[in-house]
């Protein structure tokens, strides 16, 4: 049985009514790597632009920053690895440990290079219990050989989820981060994939609201504090939309990415189920936040990766942009696109793909905004086609001249229910499923 109530084999009927037709037009990927596993890096070669620097498919992902040597350094579950080269070859790993001597045995994700020189890095604990889940911030002054005590950087009654973080041009260390207040059940949408039924959309059935606001240090993470009016009764320091003073309705918005704009002038993107980002303001390096507004880049529900692009004021962001078809029909998270902003993010330009599972050179670049309302995926989508791969969670890393991108990629395979009703989620699966890549592209690239 389903998890809702129907038989697999009723669920199967009832979908191939109407609905096995899927969308037209989509072109097998191009063959386009000799590496291994041979069929995955088969499909995604094709999805990814043919400009790519390289291609690293079942890459460990973890924190990248550049070393004060200019190598690139990552720090993953395993330990401490560098490149000369900008991540198209990688030294062995070696073993990080804390200053008292014991294995870091946790990825430390989202480096900073901090105002000392020093390295702040944090360590993402997601356990389920009261007030445990939260981001840990830990210091290393010798290029991520050695870290710190980790010191926990959310509030001490308060479950935090971070997701991104920035160190301004006063030294101020700035997290963006949201708490989710409900439950958090599997997804209700189902497709026909191949001959099977699979999992379709993310959190659009489910009953629960998020919503946002910053953590920041100045003394480089030995303390934290959380933005103005954060718990104060009637004060706006939770950040979430609310559409037509109250009338339309309240939502939530999550998994936050910041950046700074210019000295003490930070913004702040944030994931809606509305069919575009939402956007706040910080004019007070990251005291106090604007109430968040539309955006516009049109967006599934899924989050963004934002940068300052080094040696101007220009911003980057990549994102599954997606129009309200294409969310209603689960082509959610099938491409990422990347854009610039000369205006601090109120507007966008120079719009590129850099994942698609269309056509690289035909598929589109830009998509036009929708009506601000809730967008999901049916609840019986129409059939996927048969290359079906996600591309999402995006992060973004400059080195020397290049952009370096990694995010997770998941073949719809991993999406299929079992007799049991259960997913990749619930089971293992292997590399060829569900794993993660990286790549590199010239700056120069997403200005052309």
């Amino acid at each position: 049985m389903s998890n809702y109530g129907t038989s697999r084999r009723d669920l199967l009927k009832l979908m191939a009514i109407g609905t096995a037709l899927g969308p037209a037009g989509l072109p097998s990927a191009a063959a386009a790597e000799k590496e291994t596993p041979p069929r995955f890096v088969q499909k995604i070669g094709g999805f990814i632009p043919k400009g790519r620097l390289f291609l690293d498919v079942e890459a460990s992902l973890g924190g990248l920053i550049e070393t004060r040597d200019g190598q690139l350094l990552s720090m993953t579950e395993a330990g401490r690895s560098v490149s000369a080269d900008g991540g198209k070859s990688w030294s062995s790993t070696e073993p990080a440990h804390y200053t008292d001597g014991t294995q870091v045995s946790e990825a430390i994700v989202i480096l900073q290079r901090l105002r000392s020189g020093n390295i702040g890095g944090f360590i993402k604990r997601h356990e389920r219990k009261q007030y445990e889940m939260s981001p840990w911030f830990v210091r290393s002054d010798d290029e991520g050989k050695t870290w710190s005590k980790p010191v926990k950087a959310g509030e001490p009654y308060n479950n935090t989820v971070m997701h991104g973080a920035t160190v301004t041009s006063t030294g101020r260390i700035v997290v963006s981060v949201y708490a989710l207040i409900g439950e958090n059940i599997q997804e209700k949408g189902r497709t026909l994939f191949k001959d099977s039924v699979a999992l379709v959309g993310h959190h659009g059935y489910e009953f629960f609201f998020t919503y946002c606001w910053a953590l920041y240090s100045d003394d480089e993470g030995q303390t934290w504090k959380v933005n103005e009016g954060k718990g104060t009764w009637a004060a706006p320091g939770e950040l979430f939309v609310t559409l037509d003073h109250s009338a339309g309705g309240h939502f939530r918005c999550n998994e936050p990415v910041v950046a700074e704009v210019s000295p003490e002038h930070l913004l702040m993107i944030l994931r809606t189920p509305l069919g575009r980002f939402y956007q706040s303001w910080s004019k007070d390096n990251g005291t106090t936040w604007s109430r968040p507004e539309p955006s516009s880049l049109a967006s599934a529900l899924a989050p963004a990766a934002l940068g300052r692009i080094p040696g101007t004021d220009h911003l980057m962001v990549i994102w599954n942009q997606s129009s309200a078809d294409e969310i209603h029909r689960s082509l959610q998270r099938h491409r990422l696109t990347a854009a610039i902003s000369k205006d601090g993010g109120a507007t966008w330009r120079h719009h590129k793909n850099v994942f698609s599972i269309f056509n690289q050179e035909d598929d589109l670049t830009y998509v036009e905004p929708p009506a601000i309302q809730p967008y999901r995926a049916l609840e019986h989508a129409p059939r996927l086609p048969p290359n079906d791969v996600e591309g999402t969670y995006p992060t973004l890393t400059f080195w020397k001249d290049h952009a370096i991108i990694q995010h997770l990629c998941r073949e719809r395979e991993y999406y299929i229910e079992d007799e049991e009703g259960q997913t990749g989620y619930e089971r293992e699966q292997d590399p060829s499923v569900s794993t993660q890549v990286r790549y590199a592209l010239p700056i120069s690239w997403f200005y052309s």
